[in-house]
């Protein structure tokens, strides 16, 4: 089932590329209500498995984020998944130069002295480029999550309500944790702000942010869609 609030990362394992997208997971999140998952957090060893998650998660989510940087096999795989999903992604490359090190692991040949890009088949395709994370955060940001429809949802919400926009942000912390909240933790955010639990839910509800269900089962959730 797609899930409009979630976005996708592929990207090499390698700490000086990895770094800036767990970096980047713990911004957005704590910024908004997207939910982002990354490659290798899906706890599956078998290789078998992990295509198979990997697919699933591709499959599941609003977009998707690969980056380029020294053509990495694994990489290149999940854009094939993406491709006949098929999903909406956006490519991304370092273009500073790598350390030694780190070109000879993932090209598994002595340094060189580029960067390389992914597969050839995918070298003429737009990519977002950058040198550090402050210059990937700004492209991500103003030409790609802001494109999300969840995304425009959420910033309309902003706009509208910014003094809500903390309480909001703490429940959908409850949603990416345990895939529901409750309307009581929710009051107990809003306790003495001057806004009311169903205040919030209104304006998120507006906006299509979150549905909320009666019942035993019931509670606050994503919207499917």
């Amino acid at each position: 089932m797609l899930k409009p609030y979630q976005v996708f990362i592929g990207c090499p394992f390698a700490r000086e590329i990895r770094s800036s997208y767990d970096r980047l997971k713990r911004e957005i999140e704590a910024e908004s209500p997207l939910s982002i998952v990354l490659a290798d957090t899906v706890g599956v060893s078998s290789s078998n498995y992990l295509l198979e998650s990997i697919t699933t998660l591709i499959r599941e989510s609003a977009s998707c984020i690969f980056d380029a940087t020294g053509g990495n096999a694994n990489v290149s795989l999940e854009v094939g998944v993406a491709h006949t999903v098929p999903v909406d992604f956006v490519l991304t490359m370092r273009t500073r130069k790598a350390p030694a090190k780190l070109q000879e692991r993932e090209a598994g040949t002595p340094a060189a002295r580029e960067v390389r890009s992914i597969i050839s088949d995918l070298q003429g395709k737009n990519r977002l480029e950058y040198k550090e994370y402050g210059g990937l955060r700004k492209q991500l940001e103003g030409r790609y999550f802001a494109h999300i429809p969840y995304m425009k949802r959420w910033l309309a919400f902003a706009k509208q309500n910014k003094g809500m926009v903390p309480y909001a942000l703490l429940l959908f912390e409850d949603l990416r944790s345990s895939s529901r909240s409750q309307t009581s933790r929710l009051a107990a955010h809003v306790e003495g702000t001057g806004f009311s639990a169903s205040q919030v839910l209104a304006a998120l509800k507006a906006q299509k942010l979150v549905v909320v269900k009666a019942g035993r089962t019931g509670g606050i959730f994503y919207p499917p869609k």
